[in-house]
């Protein structure tokens, strides 16, 4: 059976669990799935960029919603571009408490947004680079990057989450166990990528 659509992807979790009674519940196990793989599973193709201005005399700035986690800060001036460093709250306190607002050099996390350090002194660049949230599957929205390239994260993550419902300990340790298989095989293959600027993918179990 095709694996390649969010309609697709309910009929083969059905069918792996040998159920047909579960069609209106099916939609909760993946969208269990989807929680799971958003805090297991950190995708290249996940990397987003985001730009914020900055305001002379402000200092905090609110992530994007949609954050996973954040991978850096980058000031971008008109001729250059570089990393902010981070550093903690304690740090940050210690080195540029007692300057007033310059040039953005560092920044720290606060709760839901950065702090630029020292304070911007005028208008700049900041660019937010991070891992958006996985964009849950629907019957508006039929795919996303790993139903394309690895469905078969969705379909034992997603029959896990229905052997659990079922109270089925035998096959939520053989479900459970063939998505941690999977989820390890595609984190390798996520890490090679990442040092060969290759796009890999995996076939399906």
């Amino acid at each position: 059976m095709a694996l390649a659509t969010y309609t697709e992807l309910k009929a083969s979790v059905a069918n792996y669990l040998n159920r047909s009674d579960l069609t209106s519940i099916i939609p909760d196990f993946i969208s269990l799935t989807e929680g799971k793989l958003n805090r297991d599973l950190l995708l290249r193709s996940s990397v987003v960029r985001a730009e914020t201005t900055t305001t002379s005399g402000t200092a905090y700035y609110n992530l994007p919603s949609d954050i996973i986690q954040l991978k850096n800060i980058t000031y971008d001036g008109s001729s250059t571009s570089r990393a902010l460093s981070y550093m903690s709250i304690e740090s940050g306190s210690r080195e540029y408490g007692g300057i007033g607002s310059g040039t953005p050099k560092a920044y720290t996390s606060v709760g839901d947004s950065i702090k630029l350090l020292p304070t911007p002194d005028g208008t700049y660049t900041i660019g937010i680079n991070y891992y958006q949230k996985l964009i849950a599957l629907s019957d508006s929205n039929t795919t996303n990057t790993i139903l394309e390239h690895y469905p078969d994260l969705y379909l034992f993550g997603s029959c896990f989450e229905g052997s659990l419902f079922l109270n089925d300990t035998e096959q939520s340790k053989r479900f459970g166990g063939i998505y941690a298989k999977v989820l390890q095989d595609v984190t390798l293959l996520e890490d090679r990528s990442e040092y060969s600027g290759t796009v890999l993918t995996m076939q399906g179990t």
